[in-house]
């Protein structure tokens, strides 16, 4: 009996014995392993989380544009690139792709590394052909890819230029000359490209464009020049010229205006202060019929005769309002008049255009016999006066071109004698007919 529960002792502890030492021999180190592999996989999620941080911080803007032909001996355009990091970790890109409507995916072998807010600007080693279109394309280390904006090419400028010049003077011609500012320190740094809207599909784009404007019209007073450009550093003059070509130009400001581009751009160009209408003003006075014959019945003693004139304004002034037109009397001889009004108003007359407008005067010929019959009258129509719309002058008749006209009206007497028409009139003195 004491035997047996010795050996079942001896068991248990033998048995207690195995169990701590497999414990201590296999669970602890598998309890280690484990404990291990989880540190493992939390450093690489941490690792991960820190990476796709980072891709999402990298914030590459990529702008591409082309050097003036100018620059080159065979007129070719170099692409230019502008990279900038505004984010804040460092960029790796370890190469360039552009694509091109023309020969396909091209490979710029370069790697550049940006730190953060650092800016890249270099001319590439690439060349646009004629009606070519490219973007480029810069893929990172970590997995990103940045597109440039707008595609671009020699025929295919992204951006407007528009330069709107205010206050000019009529009579002039307008000259507004765009061009590419050209690096002193380094030429190679120069970018731009420039076209006038109707040229880029036949030229391409150069370095520099110039558009010409007369200004005939109130309406051309404030007028808008339109460039087609890539992004770049440009310099805008405006000229005044003379009317017609082959004057000298003068510069409307003592600076040219410079425009760093890298979108739409609008440049607002005051020239002067107030219009400069030309002396003598373009207003003129006719009449459709100098010489006017009028005929009564012998019997008759009153007639109605009707004058008209027309007042025209020519292109290159202002528009006027209150044009005074006056009749009066310089002789007249065997009849009375009596003519209301003497004087009419147009309210406004633009440039341009004319006013249709006439006097009726009521004649009468007191004659009481054939011998008495018949006379005439010599009459002027002038301009007296006038006001500027725009510049509010007042003008006076000799401000004006042609500011009065003379005209002579015949009043004849007509009656049957022995079955024929006679005719009784009464003509001026040559000296005094107009």
């Amino acid at each position: 009996m004491g035997r047996r529960s010795r050996s079942a002792g001896i068991s248990a502890v033998v048995g207690t014995a195995v169990a701590v030492m497999i414990f201590f021999t296999v669970m602890i180190p598998m309890w280690l392993y484990i404990q291990q592999l989880q540190t493992l996989f939390m450093d690489e999620v941490s690792r991960r989380l820190q990476f796709e941080v980072e891709k999402l911080n990298e914030e590459l803007e990529i702008t591409l544009t082309m050097q003036p032909p100018e620059l080159h001996p065979f007129q070719k355009r170099a692409l230019y690139l502008t990279m900038m990091n505004r984010g804040p970790i460092e960029i790796t890109v370890p190469t360039l792709y552009i694509e091109s409507n023309r020969f396909g995916l091209q490979v710029v072998d370069e790697q550049y590394k940006l730190p953060p807010g650092a800016i890249l600007m270099k001319p590439l080693n690439y060349y646009l052909e004629p009606n070519e279109v490219v973007v480029l394309r810069a893929p990172t280390l970590r997995g990103n890819s940045f597109v440039s904006g707008e595609p671009i090419g020699p025929n295919k400028l992204p951006y407007l230029l528009m330069v709107q010049l205010s206050n000019v003077s009529l009579g002039h011609r307008y000259e507004v000359e765009v061009s590419v500012v050209k690096d002193d320190v380094n030429v190679n740094m120069t970018r731009g490209c420039v076209s006038v809207r109707g040229e880029e599909f036949a030229t391409g784009c150069r370095e520099k464009a110039v558009m010409s404007r007369l200004v005939s019209r109130v309406e051309d007073l404030s007028d808008v020049f339109a460039f087609n450009i890539a992004p770049g550093v440009y310099e805008v003059r405006a000229l005044q010229c003379p009317y017609l070509t082959g004057g000298s130009c003068a510069n409307v400001s003592p600076n040219p205006v410079r425009v760093v581009a890298s979108s739409h751009v609008v440049v607002h160009v005051d020239v002067g202060v107030r219009l400069d209408p030309p002396r003598p003003i373009p207003l003129q006075v006719m009449t459709l019929q100098r010489n006017m014959m009028v005929l009564m019945n012998g019997s008759d003693l009153e007639v109605n005769v009707t004058i008209p004139y027309i007042v025209t304004l020519g292109n290159i002034t202002e528009p006027l309002r209150n044009v005074n037109v006056v009749l009066e009397f310089v002789s007249f001889n065997n009849i009375t008049l009596n003519a209301s009004p003497l004087s009419q108003s147009i309210p406004t007359l633009s440039p341009g255009t004319s006013y249709l407008g006439f006097f009726t005067i009521e004649v009468t010929d007191p004659g009481t016999s054939k011998k008495d019959y018949g006379g005439f009258f010599i009459y002027r129509i002038r301009l007296d006066g006038a006001q500027g719309l725009i510049t509010r002058d007042n003008y006076g008749r000799f401000d004006f071109r042609s500011p009065e006209i003379l005209g002579v009206v015949y009043v004849c007497k007509w009656w049957v004698e022995g079955g024929n028409v006679m005719t009784a009139c009464r003509a001026p003195l040559a000296s005094q007919a107009p």
